[in-house]
């Protein structure tokens, strides 16, 4: 939105007179970047200030004398006032309901929104609370912006880019929901891990159920419901296609164990290489016919290559771009 939409918007919500999409539009925008907030900010203090009136509110003065003189003037006429007296009570009636109007926007006006955002750099895992005691594990590379209390709203909405991990607090009467630019994740009470960056978006759930949408101009195009022990992965056409057989190896950024049985060694380097973030590649005959089952747990990445190549008789070194494996 340009600045001119959002002021248009902010007045509408200083008088009350907003749509409830426009009151989720507003918020995904103020939302959006800590800049967007303080601008919103910096208009609600001059809506209350000034006290704007939208151009569709402004008074008629002509018309409002019309209507004041015609509702009192057989009361007025039957006590013989003169036309100044007259004009006197009409300012007055006519003042008491812009007092009136003035104290009823003054105490309505909507409460700005408090955002807190939390970011993590590269290799970084930092894990926060959220106010409802929703718990987040955020990976590295990662970004959120939360309000510091959810009891203004119907929804209990983050925005969120990057990976995490969530444990929301259940709450059936303020559903939860991560929003990205492009994706929403709705639960009420679940844990699941989130993974929206420019490469992908896949929703794993671990717990509970969780309906996963693809958005496009602020409206859902598809979604789909994922259920515990299910993930669902967006293709390039953004298509949300779901599956079962979680590999829960997806987590070990968290959790920091590798869990292998009987796995080949072409879906055993995929992944090491995303867990440690190194290129790994392979020079093996027949690769499929090594199979490796064990746990690879808080190591580095060059003993976890140790252990999985003793065990399968295979050779790994160190290379300018990366690791490579091989049984020559």
């Amino acid at each position: 939105m340009n600045e001119e939409q959002v002021w248009e918007l902010m007045v509408k919500m200083h008088h009350h007179t907003i749509s409830m999409p426009e009151a989720e539009k507003l918020n995904d925008w103020i939302q959006q970047h800590a800049a967007n907030r303080q601008l919103a900010e910096s208009m609600s203090k001059i809506l209350r200030n000034t006290d704007v009136v939208p151009e569709t509110q402004k008074y008629n003065t002509e018309k409002a004398w019309i209507q004041v003189e015609k509702r009192i003037a057989p009361d007025l006429k039957t006590k013989y006032l003169t036309p100044l007296v007259f004009r006197w009570a009409a300012a007055a009636i006519l003042t008491i309901g812009f007092i009136g109007i003035a104290y009823w926007q003054m105490n309505n006006v909507p409460r700005a929104i408090e955002l807190t955002s939390v970011s993590t750099q590269a290799r970084e895992l930092r894990k926060i609370v959220l106010p409802d005691g929703t718990q987040v594990w955020m990976n590295a590379h990662s970004s959120i912006s939360y309000p510091t209390d959810f009891d203004a709203d119907s929804l209990r909405v983050v925005r969120f880019t990057g990976e995490a991990f969530f444990e929301v607090t259940h709450n059936p009467k303020k559903p939860f929901v991560v929003k990205s630019e492009d994706y929403h994740t709705r639960v009420l009470g679940t844990s699941f891990n989130v993974r929206l960056t420019e490469n992908e978006a896949s929703v794993m759930v671990l717990s509970g159920k969780v309906r996963f949408s693809y958005n496009e101009d602020g409206m859902p195009k598809s979604s789909v419901d994922i259920e515990k022990g299910y993930q669902a992965v967006a293709n390039k056409n953004h298509q949300l296609v779901k599956s079962g057989l979680v590999n829960m190896n997806t987590l070990a950024w968290r959790t920091g164990i590798l869990e292998f049985k009987n796995e080949t060694i072409a879906h055993v380097i995929k992944d090491l290489s995303q867990h440690y973030h190194v290129s790994i590649q392979s020079q093996i005959d027949e690769p499929q016919e090594y199979l490796f089952t064990g746990t690879i747990e808080q190591v580095s990445v060059e003993t976890a290559l140790e252990t999985i190549c003793y065990s399968l008789h295979l050779r790994w070194k160190k290379t300018p771009h990366g690791y490579l494996i091989s049984n020559r």
